[in-house]
């Protein structure tokens, strides 16, 4: 049985993770509106409402799970953005572009959370061990830095349907593009075998390895917006 406090922490989590992810998706469907394609637009996926965006499985359970559960660690993803390439002018380095836009937002997220922080320290002088207060809001703050940097991070991976296979795939020369679009089928078994190989072998999760690059992102933005 989970404590009280571990579910309240999960539930807060959960709920970082879909306000970041929300932004994530517009991110996907602004950039493909902006380059001819109002297919999500038009679908109503070109909002910060989170309600839009929310898949049950992915953004709701799986998530609490591993909110819940240190050994699996944290994934999910929402609703996927509609995307019509034949409104694409150039449709492979479009859908790259589009693909690229979600992440991206993500880190430009990341950006603006600590900047928040850094605002806080030079005008209330704001020291997360000045007070609970101070505490509890530092730790918010730099938990959705984290989560947002592990949600570019994890999108990164070069697995269909992950925003990663569309971004390699448009980099690669169009006949070995072809070559990597072969390997689209594999994607969902690789990344379900990653998440799950844990609950059947006494293995660390993959996952973990994928905390500790975000962890090195996150410190890297941290440094560069200048917070202590």
């Amino acid at each position: 049985m989970f404590s009280p406090e571990r579910i309240y922490q999960a539930i807060l989590i959960i709920t970082q993770f879909i306000i970041l992810l929300t932004f994530h998706e517009w991110g996907h469907a602004k950039s493909a509106n902006m380059l001819g394609d109002p297919t999500a637009r038009d679908q109503g996926r070109m909002t910060l409402n989170p309600a839009a965006h929310i898949d049950p499985i992915g953004t709701l359970f799986l998530p609490l799970i591993g909110a819940l559960s240190a050994r699996v660690g944290f994934f999910g993803w929402a609703k996927p953005v509609p995307v019509n390439p034949y409104n694409l002018k150039n449709p492979r380095s479009d859908i790259m572009l589009i693909a690229a836009a979600g992440p991206f937002m993500n880190i430009l997220l990341t950006f603006a959370i600590f900047s928040i922080i850094r605002i806080l320290e030079l005008t209330l002088d704001f020291q997360p061990y000045n007070s609970e207060t101070h505490l509890a809001i530092y730790r918010f703050l730099v938990t959705s830095a984290h989560i947002s940097v592990f949600l570019a991070v994890f999108n990164m991976l070069p697995l269909f349907p992950l925003d990663g296979f569309s971004v390699v795939n448009g980099l690669l020369p169009e006949s070995a593009s072809r070559q990597f679009s072969k390997l689209a089928p594999f994607g969902m078994p690789i990344l379900i075998g990653l998440i799950f190989l844990p609950y059947i072998l006494p293995i660390p999760s993959p996952l973990i390895f994928l905390s500790i690059i975000t962890q090195e992102i996150r410190d890297i933005i941290a440094k560069i917006v200048g917070v202590r």
